[in-house]
């Protein structure tokens, strides 16, 4: 195929998205015309705006601004992904438009750099290759976002997982210091933010929680959820336990702490088992064919220069 009908098809599909992304953006200023008017007319007939609903357009990002019309209708998706973003440590207000802004500039940039690039592919590689480099790109385009998210929450969890044991021995000494559970887990927050900035975190949203009203249960519930941890999970229906039957704060958790660590060993001792049957198969590609080298090629040397 020839340069000329690269740079025509090149200059067709350059169009094409151009009129797409001019479509999308018309609908987007004839939803938001839409939703003013209605707003106007809805304070015309004495209706009342919430406060806390009302964000002064000066104030978005770009981004905000694109994504507040490209959110998803539903409230139920909208929780669950305002929820994976606080995982993943974004607690802003408008997470979840920048999100989906986000993802369709993720979408659409790169394919705009692809088709610009588009002449130069075409004078060193074929149209098979061109077109499996494209979709590649589409495909990677639509599910970055959502790995970085994913990665980014791993990497947060693998923290508190990390600090939880210190998070523990560190509550029981201001438990056993005569603090109250909630001074204890304020100081606790307070001392490990440092090491484990994701931990501390987690323990500061818990204890507005618990400034606010909410009882230790549910704000321990609530701790356990975000951070995504079995033993925050077991922590809390210890704790829940312990108050209905009236034991002692400080030695539910010495023992939870032991039982922890116990559980913890015994998951070291069996990665640690499993270590020889995971080497196997290197030992086998790898080390095993070297050594036969090793072993073999002085044997052959003499046995070619015997032949000669």
């Amino acid at each position: 195929m020839s340069i000329s009908t690269y740079q025509n098809a090149l200059t067709i599909v350059i169009s094409m998205v151009f009129l797409f992304i001019s479509l999308v953006l018309v609908a987007v200023a004839i939803r938001s015309a839409i939703s003013h008017h209605s707003n106007i007319e809805r304070r015309l007939a004495g209706g009342t705006l919430q406060d806390s609903g009302v964000v002064s357009e000066k104030k978005q990002g770009i981004l905000s601004k694109l994504g507040h019309h490209l959110t998803l209708p539903s409230p139920e998706n909208i929780s669950r992904i305002r929820f994976q973003l606080s995982q993943a440590g974004f607690f802003s207000p408008t997470a979840v438009q920048i999100y989906h802004a986000a993802r369709v500039v993720c979408f659409f940039v790169p394919q705009f750099i692809f088709l610009v690039c588009l002449p130069k592919l075409a004078l060193i590689t074929d149209v098979k290759m061109i077109l499996m480099l494209f979709v590649a790109i589409i495909i990677l385009s639509l599910y970055a976002p959502m790995l970085y998210i994913r990665k980014r929450t791993a990497n947060r969890r693998e923290e508190c997982r990390n600090g939880f044991p210190d998070m523990m021995d560190l509550l029981i000494a201001c438990v056993e210091a005569g603090l109250g559970m909630n001074a204890a887990l304020a100081r606790v927050g307070h001392e490990i933010g440092r090491r484990y900035p994701t931990l501390r975190v987690n323990l500061d949203i818990m204890n507005l929680e618990l400034r606010a009203g909410q009882d230790m249960n549910t704000a321990m519930l609530n701790f356990s959820t975000r951070v995504d941890l079995e033993e925050a999970r077991s922590l809390a229906i210890m704790l829940k336990q312990a108050e209905e039957m009236g034991a002692g704060v400080g030695r539910t958790l010495r023992t939870f702490a032991d039982e922890m660590r116990i559980k913890r060993m015994m998951k070291a001792e069996e990665k640690a088992m499993a270590l020889s049957a995971k080497l196997t198969v290197p030992l086998i590609l790898f080390i095993f064919p070297t050594i036969l080298c090793m072993i073999l090629l002085p044997v052959g040397i003499r046995i070619m220069e015997g032949m000669g």
